[in-house]
């Protein structure tokens, strides 16, 4: 395994200089690659969990817990992870709430994000221990990966931290975290899952779900977690920020780009409704846990949405005509106060309405919590993993309601001005049939391919539409 490793970080770095150009035209050059520190070497399958409070923290409790257990139900509080090691270097991995990290009583890192390499030298056994806060949200130990121990290397296998050049500001502006399953071929193209992460998350959210990674282990698929630039709602900034990720991972590692899917939950689930819908020709799948379908602005976002015309913007609901081909997974709890699931029923059945392919799950017992999305995790990864987007789709609707959203499928509008746009357009045997195409669109311009028709094909409007279509370059 280690030679694997150092194998596919050869192969990144000999590929570098001929990406770079591609990444340059879309305005996203990587700064570095997926080179980081790992250790190919044991893992920690038991821990001792020990729960304290009261006086002095005095130790209320202590049990042997392995790894795969550490996900087991818990009441919010601090617990430490304790742990006898002997080796050169530890490698601590990412945990959501992760606190102070110590070894031997001295504190060595206190509450970075991300995985933690600590050099320990010599054969001695050290006593290392991690704090690990459980939230209200997470109601768990949540942690990635095992703790392992051994001789530190360089691995662009696993997770790694990407950073790329941004124009946005915002908390992790121009980075996203990576996961490259083990064993993998960067020049094979293959699938990519995209996390989009919660409220009050970050770009190292999901990278402590260890079902994400094994599942993503298994089925050979890669995942990128970005940023959103904070507690941004994915508006305009944070979306261009989430593809230009896409496009910076892309550039470094082969990816087939009809197999690209997206997930969130939370404000990720809405965020990846939202950004999948105005992209509708780059993603394959779509899943959602309970995600906000259409913003109530008496509520929290009024900050960030001071008028219906920019909550339109981004309303996951305002685009669902862009869904036709983009299969849909909804999961939301019966439970849920904070984002009642009736957000996702309005989704559910205007899909449903529209015959749409949409999948929704309730789940009674459950509401706005990690747990929910443990449940589903491994099989939304399954889903991404044979998903694939047409190219050229014989029938395209599309609903643009900012001036940058101004195509899919080959099919561009231009636009009359600020309000909407929508066309609905067809290829049939007689020839392309624009079924709508008079809203807030000037012109209609088809690409070579649009439709899986002949370029120059015969253009017929419906009775009542009047339409100007042209085919382009």
């Amino acid at each position: 395994m280690r030679h694997e490793m150092r194998s596919f970080g050869s192969m990144l770095l000999a590929g570098a200089v001929a990406l770079g150009t591609l990444a340059a035209s879309r305005g996203a050059r990587a700064e570095g690659l997926l080179l980081h520190d790992a250790i190919d070497g044991a893992g920690i399958d038991v821990f001792d969990v020990v729960t304290s409070g009261g006086p002095k923290g005095k130790v209320e409790s202590s049990e042997s817990v392995s790894f795969t257990m550490l996900g087991k139900p818990r009441a919010p509080a601090t617990y430490t992870l304790r742990m006898s090691v002997s080796g050169e270097d530890v490698r601590i991995p990412h945990c959501n709430g992760r606190g102070a990290v110590t070894v031997d009583g001295t504190v060595r890192d206190k509450g970075s994000k991300g995985p933690l390499l600590l050099h320990l030298g010599g054969e001695a056994v050290h006593d290392v221990r991690v704090d690990v806060a459980v939230s209200t949200y997470e109601k768990r130990i949540a942690c990635g990966e095992r703790v392992r121990v051994g001789t530190a290397m360089r691995s662009a296998e696993g997770l790694s931290l990407l950073k790329f050049a941004s124009t946005h500001k915002g908390p992790a502006a121009g980075e996203a975290v990576v996961f490259v399953p083990r064993g993998h071929d960067p020049h094979k193209a293959g699938p990519l899952l995209v996390g989009v992460h919660p409220w009050n998350g970050g770009p190292w959210t999901y990278a402590a779900y260890r079902e994400l990674l094994e599942e993503a282990q298994a089925k050979d698929v890669l995942l990128l977690m970005p940023s959103g630039l904070g507690n941004s709602l994915y508006t305009a900034d944070a979306e261009e920020e989430v593809m230009r990720a896409i496009d910076v991972l892309t550039a470094e590692v082969a990816v087939d780009r009809q197999r690209v899917s997206l997930w969130g939950a939370s404000m990720g689930g809405q965020g990846a409704t939202t950004i999948g819908w105005h992209h509708p020709d780059r993603f394959a799948f779509v899943a959602s846990y309970f995600g906000d379908a259409k913003f109530d602005l008496s509520t929290y976002v009024r900050n960030l949405l001071p008028t219906e015309e920019v909550a339109h913007r981004i309303n996951p609901l305002d685009v669902v005509d862009n869904a036709r081909h983009v299969p849909t997974w909804l999961i939301h709890g019966e439970d849920d106060r904070t984002s009642p699931i009736v957000q996702s029923v309005m989704l559910y059945e205007a899909m449903t309405k529209r015959s749409f392919k949409v999948d929704f799950d309730r789940v009674p017992g459950m509401g706005h919590e990690g747990p929910l999305v443990v449940k589903f995790v491994r099989r939304v990864v399954d889903r991404a993993a044979d998903a694939r987007a047409p190219q050229f789709p014989a029938r395209v609707s599309f609903r643009s309601t900012r001036g940058v959203d101004t195509e899919a499928y080959g099919v561009r509008v231009v636009r009359a001005g600020e309000r909407d746009a929508y066309v609905d357009i067809e290829k049939r045997e007689d020839g392309v049939h624009v079924l709508r195409g008079t809203e807030g669109v000037v012109q209609i311009v088809l690409r070579p391919g649009a439709l899986g028709a002949r370029d120059g094909e015969r253009v017929i409007a419906e009775p009542g539409v009047v339409a100007n279509v042209r085919w382009g370059s």
